[in-house]
């Protein structure tokens, strides 16, 4: 892959992160039991409210780099250790410091689940905490903008098998499974408006959906690895039976977004993948190093951003008085200033020593430039 459109993706996570964030610090804590979270309360009105939208941008960047890391990986373990080595120290040191602060600061109880120590069991396993019902205590997440995590790990799962199952056609079997991965989730609702023999299994089956929730997020995944393909120039070799299922996924997609507005942000995060593939020019202005830089170290913005972010706006945030409205900006600056030290200073160092420990031999330390998640 060019650096140029390497830096392109780099420059789609500056645009992801930067939109979660701004959704986070002025729209999402907006109207809470307490009312508003900010000092600066409903300035921003809804301007931001879509910024949550970066989520599903990361999901389609990330089908698209899975793709691209799986044709460059031996088997399924090499594949589960890498991932393992790129986000548990991350989430590790943000998790921790999240508790922390939060455990200190947060008299309000603004965030109790960053407060609870037994969240760290479904944090630090990028799992859902339905998933821990049988231990019989309630869990939550450190940081509830991990929820993304499990759907990304599901689907490393789900697309990993598929792959290194039949390498020839994971093209195909990507699509035609994760549309029929995306229509499970119909079937139980579909059999149970009549009662009947099998509604028992149909609601075990619907149950299932409160730990594992790929279906609603398998397509957005699918998606990045379709515009893969498409840069590959798999586009102009497609076979029919594979053409109609990327057609049928795109339109399942598109329904799915049930307002004009989410189908047009829809529209516009696969535009601008096909910008980058066709007439990667147009994008050039993308090509910047402080875009890029953020995208390569937004994985530790997204993970330490929301709860620290918006406990230290409504605590700290009134000093600035009329400035106050500036505060998610100063935000914004602090937590990348944190990703960028912890990048540089933890993460490398700590997924250098995980892959010495991990592989025998150990992975090469200079490696080629490479799309990171």
């Amino acid at each position: 892959m060019s650096k140029d459109r390497v830096q392109i993706l780099d420059s789609f996570r500056f645009i992801a992160v930067i939109g979660v964030m701004l959704c986070h610090y002025t729209f999402r804590y907006n109207d809470t039991p307490t009312g508003s979270l900010y000092p600066f309360g409903n300035l921003y009105g809804s301007q931001f409210k879509y910024g949550f939208m970066g989520v599903e941008f990361f999901f389609i960047i990330s089908g698209f780099v899975i793709s691209f890391t799986l044709e460059n990986t031996d088997s399924f373990s090499s594949f589960c250790k890498k991932r393992f080595v790129r986000l548990f120290p991350a989430m590790l040191l943000c998790s921790v410091i999240t508790f922390l602060i939060c455990s200190w600061l947060d008299d309000k109880n603004l965030f109790p689940d960053a407060r609870d120590a037994g969240n760290f069991l479904p944090s630090l396993t990028f799992t859902k905490p339905t998933l821990w019902e049988f231990t019989g205590h309630k869990f939550g997440l450190i940081n509830w903008s991990y929820w993304s995590l499990w759907p990304e790990i599901q689907f490393y799962i789900f697309s990993s098998v598929i792959y290194f199952s039949d390498k020839k056609n994971f093209f195909r079997n990507i699509v035609w499974g994760s549309i029929l991965v995306y229509i499970f989730r119909y079937i139980p609702a579909h059999f149970m408006v009549t009662p009947g023999k099998w509604q028992h299994f149909f609601e075990v089956w619907e149950n299932l959906f409160k730990y594992f929730d790929i279906p609603f997020y398998v397509l957005w995944f699918a998606m990045g690895t379709i515009v893969y393909y498409l840069y590959k120039g798999a586009g102009f070799r497609i076979r029919p039976i594979t053409g109609i299922g990327v057609v049928l996924l795109l339109a399942i997609q598109y329904h799915a977004c049930l307002t004009w507005d989410f189908k047009i942000f829809l529209l516009v995060m696969i535009g601008l993948f096909l910008v980058m593939i066709y007439k990667q020019k147009y994008l050039s202005f993308l090509v910047n190093p402080l875009f890029t830089r953020i995208g390569v170290i937004s994985y530790s913005i997204y993970l330490i951003h929301e709860n620290i972010g918006v406990l230290l706006m409504n605590k700290y945030g009134g000093y600035l008085g009329k400035w106050s409205f500036l505060s998610p900006f100063i935000m914004i600056l602090l937590v990348i200033l944190f990703a960028e030290l912890s990048f540089r200073f933890y993460e490398n160092w700590a997924g250098r020593w995980l892959k010495k420990l991990l592989f025998r031999p150990a992975l090469p330390l200079t490696a080629s430039y490479v799309p990171v998640k």
